[in-house]
């Protein structure tokens, strides 16, 4: 029997049965269903509802996309899911069907009236989209609490854009109210409004939120209109953006009261609208450096250390005291030229480390200097516009006393070999040394050392033919060697000065000294003077990631042991080498420019 024959028909089934499948998931993903409803279709504003979207025979629990209206803040509150089995008759044979389903719920804050309609909810399955059905629901203001008054005291005067202004809230309470809520309170867009505890705060607080943003108020007694009411009290912080005049609140409150005979309703109580001014800062006069600060500021600066080498790390720390929320502080700190006067300044720059309280901000860097002609840490300037007196002012910080110790590299060429009297009954004396401390000791000359020891003379040994025709076979070929490594060094003095670098960088770490190693060789590679070298500079060398890392972290744990906050280690000379390498590979001793840094 010829099984080709059966070929076509073989490759028939297969591709029915491909059908089948494809047809089937198609079928699945058909079936995927999306349900939005809704707990209540009327709510008061400043309430709560429940918005929940089902969703049958999804694969997974991925959130629909929901594009929520104005007048709606929505928070997602997770998804729940279940799982049920059902028997179904298929021609004629009873079948069991495993059926599941995901419902999302978010929870939606009404805060404004009027009709709000949410859109459908979407769900992306593969390469279908499936949509729910939109749903509509009607807001409501409460009952007016004609008895309960809130009031505004804004500043007197207009605000300049970017200027922090402080509007005093007070809420006169007629009677008792609980489930408070102020967010239907309206304010322009274009104000940045930041709730914050009264100014004296006093009597009993209530921890609030206003649009998310916790805060703490205050009530206690007071007089309105000649009669004694309870006060509930609060600042609201002003940031305009914009020039203009704007029309500001309602500030409303909705909440919950008990009428004679126990029946709760909601309520509500606004203030009027206010009109706020706001005023551009003025373009003449402007200081050099000034980046949109407004206010008046204290600037104070410390270091870590104010005795240090040529290159040692300095952390230098800022604390700004001002009115918040401080808008262009960073804008300002990051034209500060510490450069300029002979410092180098960390790639990050100036980092906030922490925010202490209300109304200070603290920054940290890392600096180094460069040579030591250097005798402070200059002070740091805050150009800003002072809305109190309508001037430009710039407050600076007080000015650090630093002492800069030059690191000097001892070659042979520092060894005293002259100069000092010969003392054949003692060593020369240090201190005598003392007085030129760039010298090294050394014996006078070769006297000295021939009549340290009678028994044995150099000349007489030396003027042997054997010795004289040794000496020059093996002194030759070295010398041969060096002549010719000298005039390809003076062609190219760049990779003398690096292979320089490379046997001092050897000696250093024979001395278990890792960091001076790395520092000599890689400044020499990047032409960075080896005390200013940063772990940030070793990126620039063209060598792997695990050397540039393994590297920076010796240098950051010798940075961290000056401050005595971790202990030291110390790295094999696998490390060194794997760095020359590297570097060799691509040919930075010839390549690498200044320009990388």
């Amino acid at each position: 029997m010829n099984m080709n024959s059966y070929k076509p028909k073989l490759w028939y089934i297969f591709g029915l049965l491909g059908f089948l499948l494809c047809s089937g998931a198609s079928g699945q993903n058909s079936e995927v269903t999306l349900e939005a409803e809704l707990s209540r279709a009327r709510v008061y504003i400043g309430d709560s509802v429940t918005y929940q979207v089902l969703v049958r025979g999804a694969s997974d629990g991925t959130p629909p996309s929901v594009e929520f209206p104005e007048g709606v803040v929505a928070e997602y509150h997770g998804a729940s899911s279940q799982k049920f089995t059902t028997m179904r008759s298929v021609n004629g044979q009873q079948r069991t069907f495993t059926d599941s389903y995901f419902k999302h719920q978010y929870l939606l804050t009404v805060v404004k009236d009027g009709a709000i309609s949410i859109p459908s909810a979407s769900l992306k399955q593969g390469s279908n989209r499936f949509t729910s059905n939109p749903v509509t629901m009607t807001a409501l203001l409460p009952e007016f609490a004609q008895n309960d008054i809130i009031e505004l005291k804004l500043p007197s005067r207009s605000i300049y854009a970017g200027e922090s202004a402080v509007v005093e809230v007070t809420w006169w309470v007629s009677s008792s109210t609980q489930s408070l809520s102020f967010d239907t309170s309206q304010f322009p867009e274009s104000i940045h409004v930041t709730p914050a505890s009264p100014q004296g705060m006093s009597g009993q607080e209530h921890p609030l939120k206003l649009f998310g943003q916790q805060f703490s108020a205050y009530s206690d007694r007071g007089i309105y209109k000649g009669q004694p009411m309870t006060r509930l009290r609060f600042d609201l912080m002003l940031t305009p953006t914009l020039s203009g005049r704007f029309d500001f609140g309602p500030v409303r409150v909705v909440f919950t009261r008990q009428d004679d005979f126990a029946r709760a309703s909601r309520m509500y109580a606004e203030s009027d609208v206010e009109s706020i001014h706001v005023i551009g800062v003025p373009t003449d006069g402007k200081p050099d450096g000034y980046r949109g600060l407004i206010g008046s500021y204290q600037a104070q600066t410390d270091a870590s250390n104010s005795q240090v080498n040529v290159g040692d790390p300095i952390e230098f720390r800022l604390l700004v005291s001002g009115p918040d929320p401080m808008v262009g502080l960073e804008s300002t700190l990051g034209v500060q030229s510490l450069e300029a006067d002979g410092f180098r300044v960390s790639p990050d720059g100036w980092r906030e480390v922490e925010r202490r309280r209300s109304g200070e901000r603290l920054f940290t860097t890392t600096i180094r200097a460069t040579n030591d002609s250097i005798t402070e840490i200059p002070a740091i300037r805050l150009p800003a516009f002072n809305p109190e007196t309508g001037e430009f002012e710039v407050f600076e910080s007080e000015a650090i006393a630093l002492d800069v110790r030059s690191v000097r590299t001892v070659t042979l060429s520092d060894a005293v070999t002259s100069g000092f009297e010969r003392n054949l009954e003692g060593d020369t004396e240090r201190a005598e040394l003392a007085q030129s401390p760039s010298q090294l000791w050394a014996h006078p000359d070769a006297d000295g050392i021939r009549s340290s020891t009678q028994e044995f003379s150099l000349w007489k040994t030396l003027s042997k033919p054997g010795w004289i025709v040794g000496i020059a076979c093996i002194c030759g070929v070295p010398l041969l060697g060096w002549t010719a490594r000298g005039i390809s060094h003076k062609n190219d003095p760049r990779a003398a000065a690096i292979e320089r670098a490379w046997k001092q960088a050897k000696r250093l770490h024979s001395r278990g000294d890792d960091v001076g190693a790395i520092r000599v060789y890689g400044g020499a590679i990047l032409e960075i003077e080896p005390e200013s070298l940063t772990g940030a500079d070793l990126k620039h060398l063209d060598v792997s990631d695990d050397v540039v890392t393994r590297s920076a972290s010796v240098l950051a744990e010798s940075e961290s042991m000056q401050f005595g906050s971790m202990p030291g280690g110390r790295t094999d000379e696998s490390l060194l080498r794997a760095m020359r390498r590297d570097i060799r590979l691509h040919g930075s001793h010839q390549s690498k420019r200044r320009a990388q840094r």
